[in-house]
């Protein structure tokens, strides 16, 4: 069978999951924008090059807040309670050579992060509201995924940081020089 040149011409690039990716969305997002460059050809195994990568730190900080209020009677307390935060995952990657297993390029550090708004899920007038026949409901079943605990926006966040850093380790590798070796 005669090998497709246009195959040939793009190496061939395996991408073992990332360390520290426990469910392996990171890894999974970083291979289909690579193969979706249309500058590299994957292969589970066996490719020219490989790419390694290590979560090395998933940070997350308030950088936003709002006066607390009075549980029953709304009235503004002076305290500042966070409603609004910023989640930060850097990934150390590291290009290597299947063959003799030495280091083309690397090791790099890829950072991306996200912002996402939340409210406090244990404060009464944050979460929930009196609707028009007088009985109090839960607002974040209203908001349409615009609010949410903390928790379930720090989750919502990944989706974004993960196609963030998947673009960057693209572009990244798409634009070394080529020097590396093709197949």
């Amino acid at each position: 069978m005669e090998e497709d040149e246009t195959f040939a011409a793009f190496p061939t690039i395996s991408v073992p999951y990332f360390k520290g990716d426990d469910k392996g969305f990171l890894t999974d997002t970083v291979v289909k924008a690579l193969v979706s460059s249309g500058n590299f050809n994957y292969a589970n195994k066996g490719g020219a090059m490989v790419l390694e990568g290590v979560i090395v730190s998933d940070t997350c900080e308030h950088i936003g807040y709002q006066y607390d209020r009075h549980p029953v009677s709304g009235e503004r307390i002076h305290r500042l309670i966070p409603n609004e935060g910023r989640r930060e995952i850097m990934v150390q990657i590291t290009l290597i050579d299947s063959r003799s297993l030495k280091t083309l390029y690397g090791p790099f550090v890829v950072s991306a992060s996200s912002d996402y708004d939340f409210v406090d899920s244990d404060s009464l007038q944050d979460a929930s509201f009196i609707n028009r026949r007088g009985v109090r409901e839960s607002v974040l079943f209203f908001s349409l995924g615009q609010l949410d605990s903390v928790d379930g926006a720090k989750a919502a966040s990944l989706d974004p940081i993960y196609h963030r850093l998947a673009q960057k380790i693209t572009e990244g590798l798409s634009n070394l020089p080529y020097n590396i070796e093709r197949e």
